[in-house]
């Protein structure tokens, strides 16, 4: 059978090592679904696998998007249904694992084809944007509040997208989104969210921020630095990225950025619980190994016997 494994879930939440297990036992590949680990000059912090973990399991957009480019949701579903087609035609199964929500609902319920924005809209969001993201947000609400609410926290490109499209397009986002088709039919793929219990989570996060300053994620966030981009591109916002280059800016001491970082990758783990919890509904929630079991059983089923 042509099955697409999707495997969803907040930071920290052990999606890469459980996705390695199932590609062992179904001959499958992993394709990159979250946003950060795209970025060349972002592997430790942005957790991105290293060669090690990956266990001669053929990874796939990983790693290849230079921080100043300003990667979008679009990009990836053109370039993650190249790499599905890809696997599928050489007989691999294509598990797609991140914890960024868009992308999944981008491969599996569509992406708006939205004409380009004009330039009185992108003058118009990076003036507010300039201004401050509490006005960029305010606006975004107040133009699009469909829209804004599917936006996770103060994120700077999505609220800018809101505001760039009502302001330099025929419509509003969300009534661009309304009119979508799904890249991967329901029938061909399945979906898990690993939800794990909280308190587990927020210690992982802690120890794991830890263990990527051992591994020489500071040094990283100075190379990163030294680049001198603009703070507004995305990749500048990755969580625990920007107390760190605050840090080597002379605005906070180090323990400061440190806990900052923890704390707002935290918050931002607590958004994707939110957001998988209200989106991702109809799929398989992951809780713990019994939950674990049960989906595999289900996917080597589907894979083995053409269920």
């Amino acid at each position: 059978m042509n099955l697409v494994v999707c495997i969803a879930g907040p930071t920290a939440s052990g999606k890469s090592a459980w996705a390695i297990e199932i590609a062992k036992a179904v001959d499958g590949e992993i394709i990159n679904a979250d946003s950060m680990q795209v970025y060349k000059e972002l592997q430790i912090l942005s957790a991105r696998p290293g060669t090690e973990e990956m266990e001669d399991i053929p990874h796939h957009l990983f790693g290849y998007v230079p921080a100043s480019h300003r990667y979008s949701a679009g990009q990836w579903t053109r370039e993650a249904t190249d790499q599905i087609i890809d696997c599928l035609a050489r007989g691999k199964v294509p598990i797609l694992v991140g914890g960024t929500g868009l992308y999944f609902k981008a491969l599996t319920e569509g992406l708006a084809s939205i004409p380009a924005v004009d330039k009185i809209g992108m003058d118009r969001a990076d003036g507010l944007l300039k201004a401050g993201i509490d006005k960029l947000r305010k606006e975004a609400e107040n133009i699009d509040p469909v829209a804004a609410a599917r936006v996770l926290g103060n994120d700077p490109q999505r609220l800018h997208r809101i505001v760039a499209v009502a302001a330099g397009t025929a419509n509003i986002l969300s009534e661009w989104q309304k009119d979508t088709k799904p890249v991967i039919p329901n029938r061909y793929w399945q979906g898990a969210v690993m939800l794990p219990e909280r308190d587990m989570l927020y210690e992982r996060i802690n120890a794991r921020f830890e263990i990527m300053l051992e591994d020489g994620g500071l040094d990283e966030a100075k190379a990163f630095h030294k680049l001198r981009l603009p703070r507004n591109l995305p990749a500048a916002k990755a969580i625990g990225v920007t107390p760190l280059l605050n840090h080597l800016d002379g605005k906070i001491s180090y323990d400061e950025a440190v806990s900052q970082a923890k704390r707002d990758t935290r918050r931002f783990a607590k958004r994707q619980f939110t957001w998988f919890r209200g989106q991702a509904k109809h799929w398989f929630c992951v809780k713990n190994n019994e939950n674990k079991l049960e989906f595999r059983k289900n996917i080597l089923k589907n894979v083995f016997d053409g269920a």
